[in-house]
């Protein structure tokens, strides 16, 4: 009987190692409880939650679950090799059939990400078998990694479709509803806590004390050009040659930039069409997606995301020293998925020129953009006036095959999701040349939103933004 016991407690261990290691877990096997995990399970169904909550809370994951409150330990501050422990107290409005999952990301904005993405109860009580009114208490220990740069660490919590992303790498999340101002972050994540790993200072920001981020971005004059621009690659004609760029770029974090992330960048006006003028330092142009609409954003590229204030919908457009370019229409934040999106076509013109070979030796100086975005393209009838207003921001990636920060420079600088567009910059269309008055420096914002967020595969610190196989 003691050996039956056993086996019967290694398959139930198992069970619960493969959901957190993120294996295949076999949704129709019937997994046989002990006694003393049952009583685990027994003791996580609440009538109600505890009166000592660190923060109470009423935040909806659409019609199925609310978030009532949470429990951390420690609350505020942590050291690298510690451990965090924090209890989710669920309440369960309706079934969650499927494979659901909960996660937890600990993250140190642009610099790493920690998954901690888990079933239910340790894996014993998944979110398919929890009963409408049941309160569930689901508690998580993370470890924090002895290298775990200080920072003012974000603990971001949501519900993922884990069996749409296991099977067919569907990102599907439940969506966050009536969230404290601030805390409800980009790809439905919560920001519940924030935490001062090492020494960083007073962390501020969470569903607790969460306040609306305070960030401005820079301003640029768009100059409007006088006399027919030729899209060669050259940027000879007048308005490229007196008018000043945008300004220096940052990492997408607010952190300085290396001189090798050189960018300079203007843009310019006439009554066709939106003008782009890139140049760029490179000693290696490289990117291999030399189809459009590709993903073009695993190479060396130039990014330009558009929207007029007020609108939902944006455009991303992008160009490559291979040549090849990306154009997208998403009526909402990322949405629709990229694939979707970039069935938009912008029919903008443009020309690359190259100081070097692409994906060849390395022997590279740089390369130079010349695009033409139609206003027509962009929703507009006729050209906007002078002294219209679009938020913008422009990102140039680096491919050293390591897809990071350090390797990514930005206009205005909003964290790791380039598709935020709060706290982006402004282009004004002006009414003839600009000049260096009219251009504000990149201010870094107050809260930085968090990277590109998709269902992260659980085990392994990841540096920010996620893979780059993400969505650009």
């Amino acid at each position: 009987m003691r050996t039956l016991r056993t086996l019967v407690l290694s398959i139930a261990t198992l069970a619960v190692a493969l959901s957190v290691t993120g294996c295949k877990r076999p949704s129709a096997q019937a997994i046989v409880l002990t006694k003393d995990q049952e009583q685990q399970i027994a003791a996580s169904v609440l009538t109600a939650p505890p009166a000592d909550l660190d923060q109470k809370l009423e935040v909806k994951f659409e019609d199925k679950l609310t978030l009532l409150g949470y429990k951390l330990e420690p609350k505020d501050k942590a050291a690298a090799g510690g451990s965090l422990t924090l209890s989710l107290f669920w309440r369960v409005d309706q079934p969650l059939p499927g494979d659901w999952k909960i996660f937890v990301h600990m993250e140190a904005p642009g610099l790493k990400r920690q998954p901690f993405d888990h079933y239910g109860v340790g894996g014993l009580y998944p979110l398919a078998q929890w009963k409408k009114g049941e309160i569930i208490k689901d508690t998580v220990t993370m470890e924090i990694p002895a290298d775990w740069p200080k920072s003012n660490t974000q603990l971001l919590i949501g519900v993922f479709d884990w069996g749409a992303w296991n099977k067919a790498q569907q990102n599907r999340r439940l969506k966050i509803g009536n969230a404290p101002a601030g805390a409800a972050q980009s790809e439905d994540r919560l920001l519940l806590a924030t935490i001062d790993i090492g020494g960083a200072g007073a962390p501020a920001g969470g569903a607790g004390n969460a306040q609306p981020p305070q960030q401005k971005g820079p301003t640029y004059a768009v100059a409007q050009a006088t006399d027919k621009i030729t899209v060669d690659g050259k940027l000879d004609e007048a308005v490229w040659t007196s008018s000043h760029s945008v300004g220096a770029f940052k990492q997408p974090n607010g952190g300085a930039a290396a001189e090798t992330m050189a960018a300079d960048v203007k843009l310019a006006w006439d009554s066709e069409n939106l003008y782009l003028g890139a140049t760029i330092k490179d000693d290696d142009a490289r990117n291999t997606h030399t189809k459009n609409d590709d993903t073009t954003w695993e190479g060396d590229v130039v990014e330009l995301f558009l929207q007029v204030p007020g609108k939902e919908d944006y455009y991303e457009l992008q160009w490559t020293p291979a040549g090849s370019t990306f154009d997208a229409h998403f009526t909402g934040h990322r949405a629709p998925a990229w694939e979707e999106a970039a069935k938009f076509q912008s029919n903008m013109t443009s020309k690359v020129v190259v100081d070097g070979d692409v994906n060849a030796d390395g022997a590279d100086k740089g390369w130079v953009v010349e695009a033409a975005i139609p206003w027509k393209s962009l929703g507009f009838d006729k050209a906007p006036e002078a002294g219209a207003k679009f938020l913008a921001n422009l990102y140039r990636i680096d491919d050293k095959g390591t897809h990071d920060f350090q390797h990514m420079v930005t206009w205005a600088p909003v964290g790791g999701d380039f598709h935020q567009l709060n706290g982006a910059g402004t282009l004004v269309l002006a009414n003839g040349a600009n000049n260096p008055g009219d251009a504000a420096a990149p201010t870094r914002p107050a809260v930085l939103p968090t990277g590109r967020a998709m269902p992260l595969l659980p085990g392994a610190v990841q540096a920010l933004p996620a893979a780059p196989a993400a969505k650009p």
